[in-house]
């Protein structure tokens, strides 16, 4: 919880170390219901710590998690011209965009929003169909991140 206190970015090497941590320690749980695919074709950049393991976590407590016979969370790190991209997205239960208490639901991802935005320029987008699966955006601008460009591993 201290790294959300820290102004410092890290290397999304570190964030998805982290990542990987947690999922290891779902799938032990959640066993075969639980399917993780990762598509990491980039790296070498920054972001604020713990940006990635909340919306994580989210695909599994609250998508995979409440869908019968479980599901898939792809996690995603790729990178364009302009910017950095991490998707997180699952095949779950998704939620219904109209419920009047579906903000609460979000803080989690509303502070990750904003630490992205302060911190580092980068945006999170939130898709998903009612009661269909969810996808999580993030973008980091290359333009904050070009004195990282390189970071050797």
């Amino acid at each position: 919880m201290e790294s959300l206190n820290n102004k410092e970015l890290i290397h999304i090497e570190k964030e998805l170390n982290h990542v990987k941590g947690y999922l290891n320690l779902e799938k032990a749980i959640y066993g075969d219901s639980l399917t993780v695919v990762y598509q990491i074709e980039a790296g070498g950049f920054m972001l604020p710590p713990l940006t990635i393991q909340p919306i994580v976590e989210n695909a599994v407590k609250h998508g995979i998690g409440k869908k019968e016979g479980g599901g898939t969370v792809m996690l995603s790190v790729r990178e364009t011209d302009k910017e950095f991209l991490v998707t997180v997205s699952d095949d779950g239960a998704g939620f219904d965009k109209a419920m009047p208490n579906d903000k609460q639901k979000h803080i989690g991802i509303e502070n990750v929003r904003q630490r992205l935005k302060a911190q580092c320029g980068g945006t999170l987008e939130l898709s998903c169909g009612s009661f269909r699966g969810t996808t999580v955006e993030i973008k980091i601008p290359k333009k904050d991140n070009t004195k990282y460009e390189n970071f050797s591993h």
